[in-house]
């Protein structure tokens, strides 16, 4: 089994091959999937990425490092332009100019609210998106994951491709773990991507364009740029 998930992986990223990611905030796009987005690259891939929030909703980062307590609609607006900003450096690192991304720009961590009236215009905008991009892949965010942001992408992803009657590859990436998986290590990944050492560094130099998560997650975050990244495939 292994060996053929490992065969259906490989058969996902052929010239031509057409990847849509989809990110819940500035940073997912290198944490969850840096070295995807250089291997489909090299692959003569298509990549493009739609980030769902501007991570404006992140206070204790925020107060840090720009030494304030108060934080009000002007500053959290000044904080998503700049996290919009680094995830447009990060980009500019792995793709090299050739991934295209579009900030949706929704409420972080709302998105879990949006998906309980679940929102019509989302779904309508992801669906657009489908029909316009055709993906031959879509990449989104476990279910398992602990960020109600990230369980609701999982979910107007699937949505959206199901109103678009769009049928391609589904993966997912997993970026907050359920605490009994960090004790137990299970489930396991389906398939783990193997990257070059200088795949491994260009993805810690895009995770290092995220200065405003750096500042108290650098550990954490580095930690991401390992040799191998892991997926799952969705069916």
């Amino acid at each position: 089994m292994p060996e053929a998930r490992q065969k259906r992986f490989a058969e996902l990223l052929q010239p031509q091959s057409r990847i849509l990611i989809l990110a819940p905030h500035p940073d997912d796009e290198c944490l969850g999937t840096g070295g995807l987005i250089q291997k489909a690259l090299s692959q003569d891939c298509q990549v493009s990425v739609i980030f769902i929030t501007n991570g404006d909703n992140n206070p204790w980062p925020q107060r840090y490092v720009e030494r304030r307590w108060s934080i009000g609609p002007a500053e959290r607006k000044r904080w998503g332009e700049r996290r919009q900003g680094e995830a447009q450096a990060s980009l500019s690192i792995l793709g090299r100019g050739q991934v295209n991304a579009e900030f949706l720009g929704l409420p972080d961590a709302g998105i879990q609210a949006l998906w309980q009236k679940r929102d019509p215009q989302l779904i309508e905008k992801l669906r657009q998106a489908f029909i316009h991009f055709q993906p031959t892949l879509v990449v989104m965010p476990s279910v398992l994951d602990r960020h109600t942001d990230h369980r609701a992408t999982h979910a107007f992803g699937l949505a959206a491709l199901e109103a678009a009657s769009c049928d391609p590859e589904v993966l997912t990436y997993l970026i907050h773990r359920p605490w009994l998986m960090k004790f137990t290590g299970r489930p396991k990944a389906h398939i783990g991507l193997q990257l070059s050492n200088d795949q491994r560094l260009t993805k810690l130099k895009a995770i290092e364009c995220h200065q405003t998560q750096m500042a108290l997650s650098r550990r954490r975050f580095c930690g991401f740029a390992t040799l191998t990244e892991p997926y799952n495939f969705y069916y």
